[in-house]
Order: structure tokens, then sequence, then C-alpha cells
């Protein structure tokens, strides 16, 4: 069996029929292709990790891409403290990239030289129980559930472990994969009494489970030989820890990891500790991050002026100029982070109500990003209405962008850990990176 790195935690790639596992109801199924020809499974792209930390309180989101010939996998990820776990967006982390650097609107002053025809087409409290480590020890073979879940495409364990042998046992016998070969560091999570996030997944065929007319069944099963290159459903952990960390030491079992990166809101500028500094791409002041969340984005006009603009043109500018088109999603994830800081919970009130339609869904068969987009859109109201009062809060913190190739070494000692870290305003410029959703242009005949 070949062991990928989820540069967060463990990947482990499983047969097929392993698990009955339903698949992803959010649009999230890996477009399929076979080919007998190839075993195995790899990560393909950055490996991009969101982290917020303030007074105890850690965010991480995190949404791997694969590409392979195996139907189902698992995750192993440690923590400090349970988590609270969630769902995130498809776009999570394009919309962080435009809170980072906006795209800027274009608008072109073309001169008119002939007649032209022109066509129409042109958050609130907790809602449940947050899961509690235990206070007091365990036996060597005993393995402790603190919380069981579903979260859309996966199944979801958090556990305590007096043990790496009881650990691999429990997990093995509940159709979870324990890698071999990591007893050594599992242990040392063991003896400092940090839970074990274990996640199971299965992913089924895209045509198979996305809904079209006349459609009564799913069948999220994959064709014999099949294999799947794509992103899998992303998913947001909330813990309580002492100082920001992103736990990632059982990574090393899994090879050489590609490029990085992580995106950091912190009350301070902040870099990797035992790392170069030049990981650090971008840092953003929150006062500069609240307005490129808040305000209409740049623009630019070439050929002439906006004098003498129509209504219409001027409306259209504005519609096109609105951020929450191009970074809302991140507004949103930032200011539930900062709520929940405030509030002193780890799972606010929308997030439990989203999740739990979202298990529906799945339950009934309901699956692809219309599904997704109704879901999501149901609690809008609610979700706007309790986070609209935290963006304000950003102003207090600071966004930093690391990005490249962490050294194997660091990775094999430690968890990563962050320090204090102010970029120089000579290397601190916006930065292109593919993924930030593109403003485009406008073209006005005068």
């Amino acid at each position: 069996m070949k062991l990928q790195s989820l540069k967060w935690g463990v990947f482990v790639g499983l047969g097929l029929g392993s698990m009955q596992v339903g698949a992803d109801p959010c649009g999230m199924v890996p477009p399929i292709h076979v080919d007998r020809n190839d075993p195995g499974i790899a990560r393909v792209g950055a490996q991009r990790t969101y982290v917020m930390f303030k007074d105890g309180v850690e965010t991480m989101v995190l949404r791997p891409g694969f590409e392979g010939s195996v139907a189902e996998f698992g995750m192993l990820i440690p923590f400090p403290t349970p988590p609270a776990i969630r769902k995130i967006d498809d776009d999570t982390f394009a919309q962080i990239e435009a809170a980072v650097d906006p795209p800027e609107l274009t608008v072109r002053i073309e001169k008119m030289r002939r007649p032209l025809t022109r066509s129409s087409k042109g958050m609130g409290m907790v809602a449940s129980a947050e899961p509690e480590m235990s206070e007091e020890g365990l036996e060597f073979d005993e393995v402790r559930v603190l919380n069981q879940e579903a979260v859309g495409m996966y199944q979801v364990a958090v556990l305590e472990a007096g043990s790496p042998k009881a650990l691999s046992k429990w997990m093995s016998e509940n159709g979870f994969r324990y890698p071999e070969g990591m007893d050594e560091v599992v242990k040392d999570y063991v003896d400092i009494r940090w839970c074990f996030l274990a996640v199971k997944a299965k992913v089924g065929s895209a045509g198979a489970v996305e809904p079209k007319p006349g459609m009564r069944n799913a069948n999220p099963d994959l064709p014999a030989g099949a294999s799947f290159d794509g992103h899998v459903q992303g998913m947001g952990f909330r813990f309580k820890t002492p100082e920001p960390v992103v736990p990632m030491r059982l990574s090393v079992f899994n090879g050489a990891d590609p490029r990085n990166v992580v995106y950091l809101l912190a009350e301070k500028g902040m870099a990797l500790k035992g790392a170069p500094k030049e990981l650090v791409v971008r840092q953003v002041a929150g006062s500069e991050l609240y307005d490129h969340l808040t305000l209409p984005i740049p623009i630019k006009v070439e050929g002439g002026t906006l004098e003498g603009a129509s209504p219409n043109e001027i409306k259209r500018i504005r519609e096109r100029r609105d951020p929450d088109q191009y970074n809302g999603i991140a507004r949103e994830l930032f200011a539930a982070d900062m709520l929940a800081v405030e509030k002193g919970v780890l799972a606010l009130h929308f997030e439990e109500e989203e999740k739990a339609l979202l298990n529906i869904s799945e339950a009934l068969n309901l699956r692809g990003d219309s599904i997704d987009g109704l879901l999501h859109a149901s609690i809008k109201e609610q979700r706007l209405e309790a986070i609209a009062g935290s963006v304000a809060d950003l102003s207090e913190m600071t966004l930093t962008v690391l990005d490249g190739v962490i050294p194997g070494e660091l990775l094999a000692s430690e968890n990563l850990q962050f320090e204090p870290w102010t970029m120089p305003k000579k290397r601190n410029k916006t930065r292109s990176d593919g993924i930030r959703p593109v403003a485009g242009q406008i073209v006005f005949w005068r």
C-alpha cells in the first residue's frame, strides 16, 4: 500500500470495497477515469491550510487534492484538544487569496466608429455540546471515543488512546485504516495526552451521484479499476490550544512534501519557527484586510475617464466592484472565527445547523452543487446576522501568508509552531497566486 502525505496528518489509500461510506453529497466528488496501470494515489497541487489563532482558540481549514486508483481513503490527524468539525466551501482558498490582494476591475473606454447593436447578455451560541478530554488516564489497551459524527462525505471519530497498539486495534475494528510504521510518533502524542481525529471516506463516481432529470437513486460505487483526480471535500477544525500549532509530524511517513501555502490569521505578523523567513511571502495588517473585505475592489480606467457615465454604466461598475463575490466566503470564515473567540465556544449555532442539514441531504441521496447551494443559502440570513458585528474585529489581527517547501527535518522533529515576525516592507508586495477570482473588464463605447 502506498502512503501519501496530507501535510497536516497521514493519508491512507484503501482498497476497493473495504468500507461502506456514502459519497460526498455536496458536489465534491472528484472526476473519475479508469487506469489499471496506476495502482497508487498521490497528492496533487499545493497543500493549502488556513489557520486562525486568538485567545487560546485555533481554527485549521484544509482541502486536499489527490489523484490515484483507490476508491476509499482515510486520515489520522492529532489535536491537542478535541475539535469541533465543519464542512468548508469549495472556493474558500481562492477567496482568501482575494482577501489578501483583491482583484482589479479594468474599465476600457473605446471610441465608437460605427453603430453598435448590443444584445441583452452583455452567528449565535453553541448548538451542541463540545467533546471534552477526560481527566483520568487511559489503560494501555484502552481507547475512549470522545465524538463520532458524519460530515458530508466523511465519517469522523475523535479518540483518546492509551497506546498506538490500542489505537490501531480500534481503528481496524471500526473500518478505519491505521498506517504502518508510525507507532513511535503516535506514542509521543499519546504521552502528552493529545487526541486523534480519524477520518474515513469513499469517493464515488461523479456521474452516478450528481442530480439529473429523472434520477431516483444515487450509486456511490466506482467501476472496477477506476481512479480519480481532483479535490475532495474540505473541512474546518476549531479547537483549544495555548499556542498556534499545525500538527503534521505524521506526514513525514509519506515521503517528501510538495509546495505548502499557509494563511495564518493572528494578532501579530508571524513566521514559522526553525524555517527560513523567505517562506513568508505576504503580510496584511488587519485594517487593510478589513478594507479588502468591505470596500469596492480597485478599479483602473483605460482610454478615457468615467466623467459623464450613464446611470446604467455606474450601476454595472458598482455591481462588478462588490467585494462579496470575490472574497465574501473568506469574510464569513474570518468573522465566524472572531465570533467563536468572543463567545468562547468551538461550534456556532449556524455551523451546527448547516452540518445537520448536510447529513439529512446525504440520507435522502440528495447530492450535487445545487443541493450544496440550497443548504448554504437556507441559513444565510442567520449566519450573516450572527457574524455582522465580528467583521470589525479583524482590524486587531494580521494575516500572514507562508508559501514554499517546508524543510523535511523540521516536519520530522516537531509540530509546526510560529513566532512573531514582521515582514520587511520592500518584500511585502502584492503577489499573483493564480487561484484568485478574476474581476475582468468592462468596455464602454463613446
